[in-house]
């Protein structure tokens, strides 16, 4: 009987320590999402200034999608910040395209104002309505001072339907042969630091079992995983000396910047580096903003400030 016990253990070990070499490359993403879930207060470390260069974001959450179509075009007005509406198939709202030069190569920073229940009680402060808030402080000071690129700002509509804005953009520029560098796509922002995820046809953490492959994890079902895509090297290289930017290859993103990596591209989709406060809010009720962190805010303005300002 002992000797029985003794082979069952051993079996269990060299099962676990398989799994566990199987999935070398995922220990470090998940050894994150575990710090970040011990770590995790709904207190931010810095609350959102509602007197400050981002206090116009608490107005925009509540707006439904049509109406956050028409605050960014406002926004963009008021300023004398020239943009072209570019349309979404049978959509009631456009994607809206902000140009800081005449002609590209642009490197264009992208972010989907569409939220996913469309109702004043849903704010999707995350997802996305801190990117787009993002987005229009750099247009305002892009606007005051000439970018040394070629920069163009993205605002997509029907993200949240599956990538639709995205796929009318990319074919809009197309017809028009516009001239694309990099797509620098922000999703899913507002706390804790900056990440560049992987980008897959299903967004979550990305898993081995052997002899069957690889299954995604997003905190809700396990799926097979598809193909994904990891960022430029060269790209990110270059981002990081600007602000700390963490890497996170196994957890994977779908949003705009997938779509535009498969046809291409060369986009990164960037995201809080805070999984757990990801998973815990994405596509929630509780995706609210007095969980937003301001410093988020100014790294990820200061990223797209710093990038826009350095030499080709």
């Amino acid at each position: 009987m002992r000797r029985v016990v003794v082979w069952i253990a051993i079996v269990v070990l060299c099962a676990f320590l398989f799994l566990l070499v199987a999935n070398a490359n995922s220990l470090d993403d998940g050894i994150l999402y575990l710090r970040d879930m011990l770590a995790y207060s709904e207190t931010p470390a810095q609350p959102l200034n509602e007197s400050g260069r981002f206090g116009f974001c608490k107005q925009f959450v509540s707006l439904r999608n049509a109406q956050r179509a028409r605050f960014i075009e406002n926004f963009l007005d008021a300023r004398g910040i020239p943009f072209q509406r570019i349309p979404i198939y049978n959509a009631k709202f456009d994607n809206i395209f902000v140009p800081f030069s005449q002609q590209g190569p642009y490197t264009i920073y992208s972010a989907h104002y569409d939220k996913f229940f469309d109702e004043p009680e849903y704010q999707g402060a995350s997802d996305n309505s801190a990117a787009v808030c993002m987005l229009l402080v750099v247009a305002d000071e892009l606007n005051k001072q000439h970018p040394k690129k070629p920069i163009a700002l993205l605002f997509t509509g029907e993200e949240e339907s599956g990538l639709v804005g995205a796929k009318a953009f990319y074919e809009d520029a197309t017809k028009n042969n516009l001239q694309v560098a990099n797509v620098l796509n922000f999703d899913s922002m507002g706390r804790a630091g900056l990440a560049a995820r992987a980008s897959g046809e299903r967004s979550g953490f990305v898993f081995t079992i052997p002899l069957l492959g690889e299954f995604v994890y997003d905190g809700r079902e396990i799926e097979p995983a598809s193909t994904y895509r990891q960022p430029n090297s060269k790209l990110l290289a270059q981002l990081s000396r600007l602000v700390p930017i963490t890497i996170l290859d196994r957890m994977v993103a779908k949003s705009d910047g997938t779509y535009f990596q498969e046809q291409g591209w060369n986009a990164v989709n960037f995201t809080s580096d805070d999984m757990y406060y990801l998973n815990e809010t994405w596509h929630t009720y509780q995706d609210r903003v007095e969980l937003w962190d301001e410093s988020n805010f100014q790294r990820v303005v200061d990223l797209m400030l710093g990038y826009a300002r350095e030499n080709q």
